[in-house]
């Protein structure tokens, strides 16, 4: 009797048979679906990008514009006031500083000019006396005066343009607080000044005073 020999694939397709029933499972003639509870859970990874949404900022409450104040420049044979960069409430020391620097670049193509300082040496004409410590002693007064010390070369001005400079500074500094201005010569004398309607001003002198000169285009 002849023996057929067994191919190597069925050999160990048996023995896998074998395998499988010494360990008590039963093999399936045909596969059967794992039920869903078997499975295990899905991994989930984490998310790798950031939120687009930024955090919403804290609201902030908008400052204020801070409040400028005018300075008065020569236009024509006039005045006018323009806006600076000086905030309100700065010193009379301050105002008449800027008039001595004048008007911007700007202004001066529109026709603003100084009388504050000398053309030609740059020297202020002006220049404010600070207050006697010994006169402020004791409540303190309502009265803002503030004292301006000319120089010597006012004298040497036109008519016309001490007018001008005197207006400068008393519409000046009078917008910036002071009730009124008074004149001192070099040595600290009181100087009657020149009003628009040719009159002498003995005494401080306020804004009314130098409204006739205001520019009226």
């Amino acid at each position: 009797m002849k023996h057929r020999m067994q191919r190597p694939h069925a050999v160990a397709l048996s023995a896998v048979m074998l395998l499988l029933a010494g360990c008590g499972v039963s093999p399936q003639a045909t596969p059967s679906p794992i039920p869903p509870d078997v499975l295990p859970e899905p991994l989930v990874l984490p998310s790798t990008t950031e939120s687009s949404a930024e955090p919403t900022a804290e609201p902030t409450l908008e400052e204020a514009p801070e409040s400028r104040l005018r300075l008065w420049f020569v236009q024509s044979e006039g005045l006018t006031a323009v806006e600076s960069s000086l905030p309100v409430g700065s010193s009379p020391e301050f105002v008449v500083q800027a008039l001595v620097i004048g008007p911007t670049s700007i202004q001066q193509v529109e026709g603003l000019r100084t009388i504050a300082g000398d053309p030609l040496s740059g020297r202020p004409l002006a220049v404010i006396i600070p207050p006697d410590p010994s006169a402020t002693a004791g409540p303190p007064s309502e009265d803002a005066l503030v004292t301006v010390q000319l120089s010597p070369d006012f004298s040497a001005l036109p008519p016309s343009e001490q007018l001008l400079l005197l207006g400068q500074l008393v519409l000046s500094l009078t917008g910036a607080g002071a009730s009124a201005v008074a004149f001192v010569d070099e040595s600290g004398a009181s100087l009657a000044v020149p009003l628009p309607d040719g009159r002498l001003l003995d005494a401080p002198a306020v804004a009314g005073d130098f409204g006739p000169l205001i520019y009226r285009p």
